[in-house]
C-alpha cells in the first residue's frame, strides 16, 4: 500500500488456520514448525503459469471464494486438459483440509503419546482419492 512502511511480500499460502475454525476450538493456534521442517528444502515440482492476478485483500471476495481481482496479466496459454479456476479452488481447499487434518492428527497422537506412554490414539479422517471417492483411514 502506498504510504505505508510495509514492503510488498508476494507469497503463496499452503495452509491457513483461519480457514479451519474447528482447529482453534481444539486448541491449535499455530502449526508447529516441526511438522514441516523436513520439507523446507524439498522441491515439490513445477507449475506452469499462464496468468498473474493482482488481488485485493481489502475488498469483498468473489462468490467463488477467490479474492477480488484488480487486474490480470496473461503470460501464456492454458492447456485444454487443465481444470478451470472453480475446480482448482475446490481441489486446493480439499488438499489444505486434508493436510491440516493430518498435521492435527499427528499432533494429537504425539501429545497423547507423551501423556500416556505405551498407548496410541485412533483418529478417524476422511480422505478423498483422485476419483473423488471418500474413504475412512485410521492411524
Amino acid at each position: 500500500m502506498a504510504g505505508e512502511s510495509r514492503s510488498f511480500k508476494p507469497h503463496l499460502t499452503f495452509m491457513k488456520l483461519s480457514k479451519a475454525p474447528w482447529l482453534r476450538k481444539n486448541g491449535v493456534k499455530k502449526i508447529d514448525p516441526e511438522f514441516y521442517e523436513k520439507f523446507i528444502s524439498h522441491r515439490f515440482g513445477e507449475e506452469m503459469l499462464y496468468r498473474i492476478d493482482l488481488c485485493s485483500m481489502l475488498k469483498k471476495k468473489q462468490c467463488n471464494g477467490y479474492y477480488h481481482c484488480e487486474s490480470s496479466i496473461v503470460i501464456g496459454e492454458k492447456s485444454a486438459g487443465e481444470p478451470d479456476d472453480a475446480e482448482l479452488v475446490r481441489l486446493s481447499k480439499r488438499l489444505v483440509e486434508n493436510a491440516v487434518l493430518k498435521a492435527v492428527q499427528q499432533y494429537l497422537e504425539e501429545t497423547q503419546n507423551k501423556n500416556k506412554p505405551g498407548e496410541g490414539s485412533s483418529v478417524k479422517t476422511e480422505e478423498t482419492d483422485r476419483n473423488g471417492t471418500e474413504s475412512d483411514n485410521r492411524k
